[in-house]
């Protein structure tokens, strides 16, 4: 059974109410929410407090959702956006930096620390455009930002438009203008003319 087809029994299953299934995703997509919600917010609390709501959320909602029909992933990430935004307006500023953001080693925010160590490149340099990232993100609106994030996360137009809850042409045109500004931030700050 492929991993498609292994997904979606366990998202039925889960829906009828079978905790092994349910567990099953959660291991399949906890760090890949944690990983999101931390390069949106920078808290290691935050991001551990929204990624338990968001799996708690869903686990309270499966029951009345329909297996078959339910996209799982879109739906889930939408989940932690939502509890996302509703945090940010409780608080009305949560720094938003890179999903790529290396955390130290402290954190307990996923392995990207592991896959830098092995990346190409030095040290350094890595970490410098990690920051520069990280700068770029945080000069870009929320929902610009967010575009960008799930678009690195590998999601299609189609998944992200349904995350957002947005239309396909708006996620394509909010895609390319925040890639514009992207390029054109970070060409200003590796210039070290904009800080």
């Amino acid at each position: 059974m492929n991993a498609i087809e292994n997904e979606s029994r366990l998202v039925i299953e889960a829906c009828k109410g079978s905790v092994e299934a349910f567990e099953s995703l959660v291991i399949s997509y906890e760090p890949r929410i944690r990983r999101m919600l931390y390069g949106l917010t920078q808290d290691v609390q935050l991001t551990q407090d929204l990624c338990q709501e968001t799996f708690l959320a869903a686990y309270r909602a499966l029951p009345r959702m329909d297996g078959e029909a339910l996209h799982f992933a879109p739906w889930l990430y939408r989940i932690a956006l939502n509890l996302l935004r509703s945090e940010w307006r409780r608080r009305k500023h949560v720094a938003v930096v890179s999903l790529t953001a290396l955390p130290r080693e402290d954190d307990e925010c996923g392995e990207a620390g592991e896959d830098y160590l092995g990346a190409e490149g030095p040290f350094e340099e890595q970490v410098v455009e990690l920051d520069l990232v990280r700068q770029v993100l945080a000069q870009l609106p929320p929902a610009s930002a967010e575009c960008l994030l799930l678009d690195a996360e590998g999601f299609t137009y189609a998944e992200i438009a349904e995350i957002l809850q947005d239309s396909l042409s708006a996620v394509r045109s909010r895609l390319s203008r925040s890639r514009q500004a992207f390029r054109r931030i970070y060409a200003g700050l590796n210039r070290g003319g904009v800080g």
